[in-house]
C-alpha cells in the first residue's frame, strides 16, 4: 500500500521505523482509515514521552517529510480527527506532522525548511551537464587531486562516517546522535541493501562522507560530513556525484537532497548547484490540551546560538554522551 503512494518516503517504510524504536524507545502509533473495508489513508506517529519536553505525537522523530499518505479524493480532515481523539486518550499536548497539513485550520506552523529534489537523467552526460558550473569544476579539482569514493555498506564504512559525523556536529555545535542510531542504521537499512555509505579517501585517509537511502524508485541523501582541513580538495563535491552515479546505475529515478534550514545559506548554495527542483516544506502542530503557540524565531535563534558556542567547545566523549542524553527527548 505505500509503495503505491506517490508521496510516500523512505520514512514510511517499516526499516526507519524500527531504527526510531530500537534506539530511543519511541510507542510506533500508526493510524490507517478505511472506507467500507478499502484502506483511504495512513498516518505514521511516535509517541514522544519525555519529562523534559512532554508527551507528544510525531510524524515521525528524525524525519525530514512524512506526510499523511490518501488515496484519491480522501482528504487529511478524517485522518487528522482520529488522531487528535487518539492523542486525547493518550494525554498528549499535541502531534506535529512534517508534512500534508497546511489545509487543515487548526494546524499551526512549527517550522519551515527548503527541499531539493533531483530527477536522475538516464546518461551520465546528461546529469553532469545539469549542475551549476562551480559544482563541474569542483569535481574535476576534486578527481585531478586523486580523491577517490567507495560506495560501501560494511559496519567499517559505518564507523568511519560517525567518526566524521562527530566532528562535523561539533564544528556546528550540535551535538552528534548516539552511535547506536548509525550502527541500527547499518544493521536494519544498509546491510539489507536499502542504502549505503558513500566515502571520500586521500592519502589513506576518510575526508568526507555522507549516507544514502532508497525506497522503491526514490532516493534521499540522508547524513555528510566531512573533514574541515581537506575542504580545499572540494570532497563533499565528488561525493555527492559518484553518489548520482551510483543510483542512476541502479535505475532509480529521484534523489531527494533532504531538508535544509532557510536561514543555512552555505548549504542551500551547495543544494541548488545540482540542478535539482527546491520546494518548501512546512511543518504544523495541531494542540489537543491547550493552544499551540508558533515559536519565536528570536527566542529560538538566542538559545540555539549559546548552545552552539558552548557545544563547540566541549571534548568529543562529553558531546557525545550529551547527544545520547538529550535527543530521546528532542524527538
Amino acid at each position: 500500500m505505500v509503495l503505491e503512494q506517490g508521496n510516500a518516503s523512505f520514512f514510511h517504510t517499516m526499516e526507519w521505523a524500527r531504527v526510531l524504536v530500537e534506539t530511543y524507545n519511541y510507542s510506533p502509533q500508526y493510524v490507517v482509515v478505511k472506507n467500507s473495508g478499502r484502506i483511504v489513508g495512513m498516518l505514521p506517529l511516535m509517541e514522544v514521552r519525555s519529562m523534559w519536553t512532554g508527551k507528544r505525537g510525531v510524524c515521525l522523530p528524525f524525519s525530514d517529510n512524512c506526510g499523511p499518505l490518501l488515496s484519491r479524493g480522501a482528504t487529511p480532515s478524517e485522518l487528522m480527527e482520529c488522531v487528535r481523539e487518539h492523542g486525547l486518550k493518550s494525554g498528549w499536548r499535541y502531534f506535529e506532522v512534517r508534512e500534508g497539513c497546511d489545509t487543515l485550520p487548526a494546524a499551526i506552523p512549527s517550522d519551515d525548511f527548503v527541499v531539493h529534489t533531483l530527477p536522475l537523467e538516464d546518461r551520465e552526460e546528461l546529469q553532469f551537464a545539469k549542475l551549476r558550473g562551480s559544482h563541474r569544476r569542483n569535481i574535476q579539482r576534486s578527481l585531478r587531486e586523486g580523491v577517490e569514493v567507495q560506495h560501501l555498506q560494511s559496519r567499517d564504512a559505518i564507523d568511519l562516517f560517525y567518526a566524521l559525523h562527530c566532528r562535523t556536529r561539533r564544528h556546528h555545535g550540535v551535538p552528534p546522535q548516539p552511535a547506536r542510531f548509525f550502527h541500527l542504521i547499518h544493521k536494519i537499512i544498509i546491510e539489507p541493501g536499502h542504502g549505503f555509505v558513500s566515502l571520500a579517501r586521500f592519502e589513506g585517509r576518510t575526508i568526507a562522507g555522507a549516507v544514502y537511502f532508497h525506497f522503491g524508485s526514490h532516493a534521499i541523501y540522508k547524513f555528510g560530513a566531512s573533514d574541515r582541513r581537506f575542504q580545499h580538495l572540494r570532497p563533499n563535491n565528488l561525493v555527492m556525484w559518484k553518489a548520482i552515479c551510483h543510483l542512476q546505475r541502479q535505475h532509480l529515478t529521484e534523489l531527494s537532497l533532504g531538508r535544509t534550514d532557510l536561514h543555512d545559506e552555505g548549504l542551500l548554495q551547495f543544494k541548488r548547484g545540482w540542478g535539482g527542483i527546491e520546494s518548501r516544506l512546512e511543518y504544523h502542530r495541531i494542540g489537543l490540551k491547550r493552544e499551540v503557540r508558533p515559536m519565536e524565531p528570536a527566542a529560538a535563534g538566542r538559545g540555539a546560538g549559546l548552545g552552539r558556542r558552548i557545544a563547540r567547545w566541549m571534548p568529543l566523549p562529553v558531546l557525545r554522551l550529551v547527544g545520547s542524553l538529550a535527543y530521546r527527548h528532542m524527538g
